[in-house]
């Protein structure tokens, strides 16, 4: 897929549902047609339209040669359609918020973990593997929270911001694996939490702490189980 920067695009397309990273490539013409061809193809619950969407896609570290895909069709309104897919080798598979499809891809593609890529990759695995049909969003800034009800104002993003911690590496084992903290939304509450990651991928929370924080009510986005 070629790296293009694609016409009018807004930068809150990338950030707006969610899931963050610092480099995605945008996709368009041929290409594009191409792998909505093969996402259509992949599944059907969702027909994408090569007209009214917009793709994006970046390489997932600690997957060796995999991507992560994202498409937001806008023609369904009011804020469009978003959908995730994992990419191996021209194979596509939708991110459906389900924890074994996450354990499937650590066992056979395989996952490769070091104190480099962790953090992205606790990130990764907190938004694609959902509780309630929720993610969990590991937040630095206040861009990193996702979309509200309602735009947060200055005074709750100085409030919250304050309780904002960058995801640190505080720890790690050859065996038991990473010992990781971060701050973390999870519906419409806010929690300092510290995660065990495993060298084979398994993630637990082994610590977490309500932070207080007057956050509006969520946006139906994150209220949809498996992203619709």
């Amino acid at each position: 897929m070629t790296a293009l920067l694609a016409e009018g695009l807004d930068g809150n397309d990338i950030s707006r549902f969610g899931y963050r990273s610092e480099r995605w490539n945008f996709v368009e013409g041929e290409a594009m047609s191409g792998i909505i061809a093969k996402l259509n193809k992949e599944q059907n619950r969702y027909i994408i339209s090569t007209v009214t969407s917009r793709v994006v896609w970046k390489t997932l570290v600690f997957y060796p040669g995999a991507t992560l895909v994202r498409v937001t069709d806008l023609s369904w309104r009011p804020d469009g359609l978003t959908l995730f897919f994992f990419g191996l080798r021209g194979q596509y598979r939708r991110l459906d918020g389900s924890r074994r499809f996450i354990q499937y891809l650590n066992e056979k593609v395989p996952l490769k973990l070091n104190a480099g890529n962790v953090a992205d990759y606790l990130r990764f695995y907190s938004f694609f593997v959902h509780s309630g049909g929720r993610p969990f969003l590991l937040a630095e800034t206040t861009d990193d929270l996702g979309l509200f009800s309602a735009p947060l104002t200055d005074g709750q993003k100085n409030k919250i911001t304050q309780s904002l911690k960058p995801v640190t590496l505080q720890g790690e084992d050859p065996e038991q694996g990473f010992i990781v903290t971060a701050t973390v939304r999870y519906a419409d509450s806010l929690f300092d939490c510290e995660f065990n990651v495993t060298p084979g991928g398994l993630v637990k929370m082994v610590r977490d702490k309500q932070i207080e924080a007057d956050l509006p009510e969520l946006s139906g986005e994150l209220l949809a189980p498996a992203w619709g």
